[in-house]
């Protein structure tokens, strides 16, 4: 959650200084002001001037006051909870715990009390949001009344517009609670940082406009990063560079990177004049000429870092992109031509695949590849992927395909002669995935990949031929090894979890319609009891799949009373779980509405 601050440059010596003085800023810091805005274009340094403000402000008051001063920075290329309200709450909340807990002692209570009840916290629950801002608001609310509270949150637009205007919201209506206490000096102050769009403040409020102001900011960058330079930049392409930026930071950046290049190659001055005069002077364009020496290897580095659930570290990618539909054990994807041997290796390979889009973080234990900035990435689903030499005739059908290819690899990793042959039950999860790296992404996402690639009209064919359907033999690799890397995760599947389970249960309906076709009269797999007792249908009533429930009843032999190693009924799953659609379905069915689970429970 809080690694995003770790990646984000510093500021340059000499740069953002300017904002301590800014009117506008001091205002919000001196006056009654509660909420500042920092706007400005994609790449133009908004994260870097947040960054800077939070440190400098948390610095000074820590110094000088009692203030409590947090931050959160959302970072839409991350995980979960890097890009949602869950992860920003959760965050909040824990830097209040550490610095002031006595504020947070009755959900500590909670938490500890479902711990104690329920069982580990991700494994056996989840936190609501609603629960966590009720308390992040209530504990707010309770810290005011002896300090004052500033928050800096970077990057808003990157939850998502609709998110995004509910925490605003939220706050207003978290500002005005708090003028309640407004007898006493302490305030509350936030400072948001975002795009110019989509609009997310009302009128009138104090705002700073990045662009305008950055340009000294760009002017002491480029002449730092000429002076650094084996050779310097002439002072006529510096100026050349600071004039058509128009106040982006990341144009400049990788304008310079792109001279740098063209020096070291031994390019003359005027070679160098010629290369900047031909460069785009937007981003999307710039993107654009970056791309276009793209070959298959390129596009396969961009769908993986695009389309995975989650950034994949340097090793894990090189040998996402090693597996190939011809070889059957890793030793041979070893012996290809173009196979990278380390990680050192691998990641020239990324910065010269990328064409300088993708970075190695290093604000992380682990160092993952991502995208250079945000804007790269809203690039690619804009219009980007379908500029790659892919032959893609849609975003929607690059979508599509890049999740089937992302699946068919973690299939095939799975299948490997190596992972067949691994001896579960003599190695411990840590030496599992140290002598497999592929093996836990492979594992715990080919199931999201597959169920994407379906919903956007991937044929259900393709998926059942990878698994030599109706053989289960990979399915049940799959549970042996998901039970031997994670077996207390919520997502492991049961002992004898075939193929139908794992479509009801994440409502993959087109490969469920294909099955059954295949099937036939033959419905008994359709029925099968996995290690839990659980029947396909009990899966997909649990988790509210109206439609895998009505194709599960249509074939007319599913045992709709079908009782789990909980003696719970499909019925009771869905009741359960509030699934109104599903209980109206299998009520029409005549299900037993009496029936008693191990605790005594009747769906009533």
């Amino acid at each position: 959650m809080t690694s995003r601050s770790l990646e984000i440059d510093s500021a340059v010596s000499g740069t953002c200084e300017w904002l301590l003085q800014h009117d506008t800023f001091r205002k919000w810091t001196e006056l009654n002001q509660e909420l500042l805005w920092i706007k400005g274009k994609p790449g133009s340094g908004k994260s870097t001037l947040l960054n800077f403000a939070f440190t400098n402000q948390k610095h000074f008051l820590s110094a000088r006051y009692s203030d409590l001063v947090i931050s959160f920075f959302f970072h839409g290329r991350g995980g979960d909870l890097q890009r949602t309200p869950l992860g920003f709450f959760r965050s909040l909340l824990h830097q209040i715990l550490k610095q002031i807990p006595y504020c947070l002692s009755d959900l500590v209570i909670t938490f500890e009390k479902r711990c104690k009840e329920i069982g580990e916290c991700v494994e056996k629950w989840q936190w609501h949001p609603k629960e966590l801002w009720f308390s992040l608001k209530s504990s707010l609310l309770r810290i005011l009344e002896t300090r004052s509270v500033w928050i800096f949150v970077d990057a808003l637009d990157e939850c998502g517009e609709g998110s995004a205007k509910d925490l605003v919201h939220k706050f207003e209506l978290l500002f005005k609670q708090s003028v309640a206490l407004s007898a006493c000096s302490n305030q509350l102050r936030i400072c948001f940082s975002c795009r110019h769009y989509p609009i997310l403040s009302s009128p009138g409020l104090a705002e700073i406009c990045l662009e305008k102001e950055n340009r000294a900011d760009i002017h002491t960058y480029v002449h730092s990063e000429s002076s650094s330079s084996r050779e310097p930049i002439s002072d006529t392409v510096l100026d050349s560079i600071i004039e058509r930026a128009s106040g982006v930071f990341l144009w400049a950046q990788l304008v310079v990177k792109r001279i740098q290049n063209l020096t070291i190659n031994g390019a003359g001055p005027n070679q160098i004049i010629a290369a900047v005069d031909s460069i785009p002077e937007d981003l999307e364009s710039l993107y654009n000429q970056l791309i276009r020496g793209m070959g298959p290897a390129s596009v396969k580095l961009i769908q993986w870092i695009y389309f995975a659930r989650r950034p994949l570290s340097v090793k894990e990618l090189r040998w996402a992109m090693a597996i190939d539909v011809g070889y059957s054990s890793l030793q041979a994807c070893q012996s290809a031509v173009d196979y990278v041997p380390d990680d050192k290796r691998m990641r020239q390979r990324i910065l010269s695949l990328s064409q300088g889009l993708a970075e190695i973080t290093s604000g992380s234990n682990t160092p993952i590849v991502q995208f250079i900035h945000q804007s790269v990435k809203d690039f690619f689903i804009d219009k980007g992927l379908l500029a790659l030499p892919a032959n893609f005739v849609s975003i929607h059908a690059a979508i599509g395909m890049s999740h089937l290819y992302l699946f068919q690899t973690c299939i095939r990793y799975l299948a490997m002669k190596e992972v067949e042959k691994l001896a579960i039950g003599t190695k411990n999860p840590d030496q599992m995935v140290t002598e497999f790296p592929f093996l836990s992404y492979a594992t715990t996402s080919w199931v999201s990949h597959m169920k994407q690639s379906e919903d956007h009209d991937t044929p259900a064919e393709q998926f059942l031929e990878l698994f030599s359907w109706p053989s289960n033999v990979l399915i049940n690799l799959w549970t042996e090894v998901y039970r031997g890397i994670d077996e207390h995760s919520s997502d492991c599947p049961s002992g004898n979890t075939s193929l139908v389970h794992v479509v009801a249960r994440y409502g993959i309906q087109g490969v469920m319609n294909a099955i059954l076709q295949r099937l036939g009269q033959v419905t008994v797999e359709a029925d099968l009891k996995d290690g839990s007792g659980r029947t396909p249908l009990s899966l997909a009533a649990e988790e509210g799949h109206t439609i895998i429930v009505e194709i599960l009843l249509a074939i007319g032999q599913a045992d709709i009373n079908s009782k789990d190693r909980y003696c719970r009924t499909p019925l009771l799953w869905a009741v359960r779980n509030g699934h109104e659609a599903v209980v109206k379905l299998l009520l029409a069915t005549g299900q037993d509405i009496d029936s008693k689970d191990k605790y005594g429970q009747t769906p009533l």
